[in-house]
């Protein structure tokens, strides 16, 4: 939930969410809420929405309570269960300690050494560890780092992948960090390159932006996924 949304800041929604997430934590005591799972709802509210409000409303400004609240209701649940289905592919991300994320950061600073060794030895010479970043990127599936409307583009992708979320977004994670690899060898010290990470200029995105991430990650999928010898040192 982007809280600098208007749309987020309605009571109406905010009780929406929780219900959600209180229900999702409820059937799911393995792993119960973890912070990050809100953010996750967010795509699938707006996709759902869309569907009761003309195509010249802004989504950002409308007034959810104006809807009948049987149109709410179906809102509400296919969220849910959209969610949901999501979550059971990658649930290991939210049990203890979080395994899945763990594993995943580990494997993509093995992918990014292979691909990209002088941005990987730049930050590794700054002291920058891959979980300081990369964390949040599979905590939140790059929900944080790209507009709502990239997400969504993104996300369809995912849909249409075989293990989109669990397995491709680990190369949509490597190609979104090498696209930045030159701004980031230009930041010379520990403080200006977490700065640049944390707030990655992706505001003007669109989904032509998305498209050539896909085509990249795809790439690194085909030399990659069949061949995971070569990302073990």
């Amino acid at each position: 939930m982007n809280p600098l949304m208007p749309i987020f800041q309605q009571i109406v929604v905010q009780e929406l969410f929780e219900r959600i997430l209180f229900i999702w934590a409820i059937r799911h005591p393995a792993s119960g809420y973890v912070q990050g799972i809100n953010d996750l709802v967010t795509p699938f509210f707006v996709v759902f929405l869309s569907e009761f409000i003309e195509n010249d409303v802004e989504i950002e400004n409308f007034d959810i309570s104006s809807l009948p609240e049987a149109n709410r209701k179906i809102i509400e649940a296919d969220s849910y269960w959209a969610t949901s289905h999501l979550l059971e592919g990658i649930q290991d991300n939210y049990t203890f300690a979080q395994p899945g994320i763990q594993y995943k950061v580990r494997t993509l600073e093995e992918l990014v050494k292979r691909i990209d060794e002088p941005l990987y030895r730049h930050l590794k010479n700054q002291h920058i560890e891959f979980l300081q970043f990369a964390f949040r990127w599979m905590n939140n599936l790059l929900m944080r780092e790209l507009p709502v409307r990239c997400t969504i583009r993104l996300w369809d992708t995912y849909l249409s992948e075989q293990n989109g979320f669990s397995q491709f977004h680990l190369y949509i994670c490597a190609s979104f960090l090498i696209r930045f690899s030159k701004d980031l060898l230009r930041e010379k010290d520990f403080q200006g390159i977490l700065l640049l990470l944390q707030n990655l200029p992706t505001h003007s995105w669109t989904s032509n932006d998305i498209s050539i991430l896909t085509a990249e990650a795809y790439q690194l999928k085909v030399m990659f996924a069949n061949a995971p010898r070569h990302l073990t040192s």
